[in-house]
């Protein structure tokens, strides 16, 4: 019984009052020399003065006690750096520095600095003031800027000088002496000082300056030896008072403990938090805790704020077979991979549910049979479960959102209901409780069946947000279009195979009108749930690079013959397995020559757009506002590069959306017609880019016009083909459109070649041009900075300049002058 109770989760969060037990006090070595080792931190946020200076960078001599402040007006490195330069100008740099591990002293610029410097830095204990005297001189100065401030306002930064003065020439209690006298030798000129010698007569005059220096040395290192055995002495007696009520107490890596909350909501709310782990003993009294679910997972803390948490133990209750006890005795038992073995696949199922390349002769498919038999139990409808990744959740606010759920109609309760009984027999949510709610809802789009959402809204609004490189799609669908053979593999809902941490399970619960829910996976409307799946492809394929390309949750695996496609598919596959996800066989594409890739439909050296993405630019309704523009330039520029003439045509459209229409109407004239018309006609020719080939030479044509200027990048086939891989077009503005016909010319090889720079990049490339406009720029560079300008820009380039006539420079030529200028 006594056990029971004392592993108690609910009581040992509450505390108890002599839960806080302190430990021996730790003596700190007496520093011998001073300004060696300066104590740091930053006094604030105070009054704003006149001079906008908000707080105080402190610094405080652990062996004379010599105080210094700082004013600034922030805390951030730049000024606590400035701050300390102030300081080491008159101290000398230390070679030991302590502070608090606040982010104005832990961060890279403060890192560099003491670094640089040779200054060892040691951070005391979160929460724990006493392991720093500094903060005792905080103390004492923040009552001496109260009283001085009475009369003068939050003027305080003006008194600051005569602070420091007085508490540089009153005897410290360690020491017996003032820190003016362990700094230079004798005591400093008060204004007490100056009434004393108005009062008596003035002193004779001084020693010779040999005889003062000598009596200065012996001054000095008399008060030091005085000094150190007076710190000594006040130590002891500090520490044999201290010591009266301590206990001497230890913990070990990986002990559970519980850690004093530093502040609560109120009188009620519990008085220790975690539990945590310990992860080093960073001294006698330090250690290293990490406590999941905070912005710091691990911190150092003071043994004074904690204690040792008791786990309760967890009882099982095992049932045995008696039939199959002694068959199963001998044999190693393998944990099935899902719970329903019928869900997953063999290589008949797959293929029957997957697309394939229906080219492939008798011993191309056995090759593919064996490896997708080999690897049957990725293949699932259902769901797999992750150990890579999990998803944490961080708020950057400790008041729980709580929302009531929606009133909905008996059909759409009847809906959810049958979502959450399939997501319970799944395993992707349990039943359960938390003190953070958010309400599931029905979203129904016409022509789509009912899917039931949590609304995350408010919660999102608290979560701090995680940021992950978002991939360049153009470059993948390059390398993608360029291979022989292609496989595409596609998750079984991918964010359901993330697990959620035990904390992000409280903060992501919701609620409907007939229960509370605890999800168990990543649900679908986190704030950051693109973030962690994103960071599950890139560990999943990392190295894999030259072959696999991951986006969402969509995986293309591209090759160029048909023995490294298997190689590459096994390669994947091994890793999928390994990290127990799942793929969706429905949605598999094995060995295509073409498959849709974002967007595009690639392989065997170029790709296309995607008819059914053409056909929603076709069926675009005829714009009547301003976003309705904006959204037709969006859906038909991300085709652009297809088209030889886009920014040019659209001229009229873009033009459109200058100016304030009244409620975002426009004017529709006929030049606007007519480039909405002609958009939608050059994607209705299905346009042909071809992939790039790196070890071919790269040609470059450009064109200019009144109306802007074109380039298109094109490469010779072995058959001397000429095949284009892109088309860039540019409208001029109208500083541009002042430009001379050679200006135009220059600026369009400049343009060109600068958007072009990851391909051209230390390759040399052809420009083909129907003027000579370099030979002319070489010859005024120096007339204009523009000129000059430019001719920077393309010295890094190897390239050589093709003079081709009008007649023939029809490709670029027509980027550069559209239809509509006629």
């Amino acid at each position: 019984m006594e056990q029971f109770v004392k592993t108690c989760d609910q009581c040992q969060r509450a505390g108890k009052p002599n839960d806080k037990k302190k430990a021996p006090l730790k003596l700190v070595p007496v520093i011998q020399e001073v300004f060696t080792k300066l104590n740091i931190d930053a006094c604030g946020p105070l009054p704003i003065t006149s001079k906008g200076n908000r707080y105080l960078i402190t610094a405080i001599c652990m062996s004379s006690k010599f105080p210094e402040a700082i004013p600034v007006s922030d805390i951030s490195s730049v000024s606590v750096t400035d701050a300390l330069l102030n300081i080491f100008s008159r101290m000398g740099f230390p070679r030991e520095i302590q502070c608090d591990q606040g982010t104005s002293f832990t961060s890279a610029l403060t890192t560099e600095f003491f670094e640089r410097f040779g200054i060892l830095v040691r951070h005391s204990s979160v929460y724990h003031p006493q392991s720093n005297p500094v903060e005792r001189f905080h103390r004492t100065l923040k009552r001496l800027l109260r009283v001085l401030c009475l009369d003068a306002g939050s003027e305080w930064d003006k008194h600051l000088p005569s602070i420091l003065l007085a508490l540089r020439t009153v005897s410290h209690e360690s020491t017996g002496y003032t820190p003016s006298e362990l700094v230079y030798g004798k005591n400093l000129r008060t204004p007490e000082t100056l009434v004393m010698e108005h009062w008596m007569e003035p002193e004779e005059e001084g020693d010779l300056v040999t005889e003062y220096m000598f009596k200065l040395i012996n001054r000095l290192k008399r008060c030091q030896e005085v000094a150190i055995n007076k710190m000594e002495e006040m130590q002891v007696k500090r520490k044999t008072w201290y010591d009266k009520n301590a206990v001497k107490r230890e913990f070990k890596d990986g002990d559970l403990v519980l850690v004093l909350a530093t502040s609560r909501a109120n009188k009620l709310a519990v008085q220790w938090i975690g539990p945590g782990t310990i992860l080093n003993k960073i001294s006698e009294t330090n250690y290293l805790v990490e406590i999941p679910g905070r912005r710091e997972t691990s911190q150092i803390y003071h043994i004074n704020m904690l204690k040792p948490y008791y786990k309760r133990p967890e009882h099982v209750n095992v049932i045995i077979n008696d039939e199959t006890k002694n068959s199963l005795a001998d044999q190693e038992l393998e944990i099935p991979y899902l719970e329903n073995n019928s869900l997953i696949y063999d290589f008949e199922d797959v293929i029957q549910a997957s697309e394939l390349n229906k080219h492939l002769h008798d011993k191309q498919m056995d090759r593919l049979r064996e490896l997708l038999n080999k690897y049957s139990k990725c293949f699932s409808n259902n769901p797999g479960l992750t150990n890579l990744v999990e998803h944490e959740i961080q708020l950057v606010s400790d008041q729980p959102v709580r929302t009531k759920p929606y009133r909905m109609s008996h059909r759409q309760n009847e809906i959810l209901k049958n979502e959450i009984n399939r997501m319970l027999k799944l395993g992707i949510i349990e039943v359960g409780e938390s003190d953070y709610m958010s309400p599931m809802i029905l979203v129904e789009i016409a022509g789509k069946e009912p899917r039931p959402c949590i609304d995350y809204r408010k919660l999102n609004g608290i979560i701090r947000t995680e940021y992950f490189p978002l991939p360049n799609i153009e470059e993948r669908v390059e390398k993608v279009s360029a291979a022989k053979f292609i496989t595409v593999f596609d998750l079984s809902k991918g964010y359901w195979q993330i697990p959620l941490s035990k904390t992000a399970q409280r903060y992501a619960a919701f609620c409907t009108s007939f229960g509370t829910y605890r999800p168990l996976r990543m649900s679908f409307g986190l704030k950051n749930a693109p973030y962690f799946f994103s960071k599950l492809m890139a560990e999943l394929l990392n190295g894999l690079e030259d072959f696999v390309v991951p986006y969402l949750d969509d995986i293309a695996i591209f090759s160029d013959t048909w023995e490294s496609h298997i190689k590459h598919m096994e390669t994947v596959l091994q890793r999928i397995k390994r990290a127990k996800l799942t793929i969706k066989p429905s949605k598999c594409k094995f060995a295509q020559q073409n498959v849709k890739f974002l967007g595009h439909i690639v392989g065997q050296g170029f790709r296309t757009p995607s008819e059914i993405k053409v056909q929603a630019v076709l069926e675009f309704p005829t714009p009547r506002t301003k976003t309705q523009i904006r959204a037709f330039l969006g859906i038909a520029g991300y085709y652009q590069k297809y088209i030889n003439l886009f920014s040019v045509i659209a001229a009229p459209l873009t033009d459109a959306l200058k100016g304030r229409a009244k409620k975002g109407e426009i004017k529709w004239t006929t030049e606007c017609e007519n480039a909405f018309r002609e958009l939608k006609g050059k994607l209705i020719d299905k346009p042909v880019l071809y992939a790039p080939n790196f070890e071919r030479e790269f040609i470059v044509q450009t064109d200019a016009s009144n109306a802007g200027m074109g380039a298109v990048l094109t490469q010779l086939t072995e058959q001397g083909e000429e095949h284009p891989i892109l088309y860039l077009s540019k409208k001029f503005s109208e500083v541009e459109k002042r430009y001379c016909t050679t200006e135009k010319e220059c600026a369009s090889i400049v343009f060109a070649i600068k958007r072009l720079h990851y391909y051209l990049d230390g390759n040399s490339f052809l420009v083909m041009t129907d003027h000579n406009p370099l030979v002319w720029l070489n010859r005024n560079v120096s007339s204009n900075p523009r000129l000059m300008r430019w001719a920077l820009a393309l010295q890094p380039y190897n390239f050589r300049i093709v003079h081709r006539s009008g007649k023939s420079h029809k490709n670029a030529d027509s980027l550069s002058r559209s239809v509509i200028d006629n």
